[in-house]
């Protein structure tokens, strides 16, 4: 027997063993590194899922904080606006209050001169004197007295409208007053609630703004946790990829195995037929009978040479 043949034999059984074992470690290991790709590509994804949904919501925040300051800025420019009308009507009243008191003044004084504390009951005096006059039938003295005084108080109306002039200005002035201070008043109101629709405004700017604060860092957190898991799956992946390269490597030399001992197949069988056919030509040169047995196996060998030709 070819001892260094044997030993080759054994040292090639013995590395296509270890090369089996190997085989079998790395697609263990290879199972294990595609469970934790697929685990660590799913966390990976969520948390940059996550990252977009606030940062989502975070450009959403931020159109409504927008919206709200220049809600708020149209309201303040509104305000500004109702309140010049207001200080200006404001400033009108008291110009009339002003005018108002002269006037008031200048109808005493008037009627100081004149000592008319009435002069509207003058008019109606006279309108009393007229009437009766013309519809009443009574004796000529009391005809003439009334006549009489009908002319006094007629004088005494002349007197008295320099004072109605004074009095009529006043009334009308009393009215442009009220007339001013409700449009004043109405203007108020409407600032006070313009007012509050700014301050609401407001509030909801300075509410978003600490909203969209505290979704930054929840933004940071979630993109962080991303990057964590992304390393992750990128040396999961790097891992399986060198396991996957170890592999193919052992895989290739296993098929390098085999082919090396289909090969020594091949030439122990090509020898057996050879073998066997100078046993057979010896024998048929002996005029030895071939035996079916013999025939039946030559043919196997045959059969198996052809099946193993590639």
């Amino acid at each position: 027997m070819d001892l260094s043949s044997e030993a080759h034999k054994i040292e090639d059984r013995q590395t296509k063993k270890e090369l089996f074992a190997a085989f079998d470690k790395l697609k263990d290991e290879i199972n294990v590194l595609s469970r934790e790709l697929d685990k660590s590509n799913n966390e990976k994804e969520s948390w940059f899922k996550k990252k977009e949904d606030i940062s989502s919501d975070i450009r959403k925040k931020i159109g409504d904080t927008v919206n709200d300051r220049n809600k708020k800025n149209s309201l303040i420019k509104q305000i500004k606006e109702l309140k010049e009308r207001r200080d200006s009507i404001n400033k009108e009243i008291r110009e009339k209050i002003s005018l108002l008191a002269e006037l008031k003044n200048s109808a005493k004084e008037l009627s100081k001169k004149s000592k008319i504390d009435s002069p509207f009951s003058i008019k109606s005096e006279i309108d009393s004197i007229e009437t009766r006059l013309e519809t009443e039938v009574m004796p000529f003295e009391k005809e003439k007295e009334l006549s009489k005084k009908l002319k006094a108080r007629k004088k005494l109306l002349g007197s008295a409208n320099a004072i109605i002039e004074v009095l009529d200005k006043i009334k009308k002035c009393n009215s442009e007053i009220d007339i001013a201070r409700k449009s004043a008043d109405s203007l108020h109101n409407e600032i006070q609630q313009l007012a509050q629709e700014s301050q609401q405004m407001h509030e909801n700017v300075i509410k978003s703004s600490k909203e969209i604060d505290e979704l930054k860092l929840k933004e940071d957190g979630a993109f962080k946790n991303f990057v964590e898991c992304k390393k992750v799956f990128t040396e999961t992946n790097n891992n399986l990829k060198e396991r996957l390269d170890d592999i193919n490597k052992i895989r290739e030399k296993l098929n390098k195995f085999k082919l090396e001992e289909d090969e020594k197949r091949r030439l122990k069988e090509s020898m057996l037929i050879k073998n066997k056919e100078q046993e057979m030509e010896e024998k048929i040169k002996e005029g030895k009978k071939l035996t079916t047995d013999d025939l039946l196996l030559f043919q196997q060998m045959i059969r198996n040479k052809k099946s193993t030709v590639p």
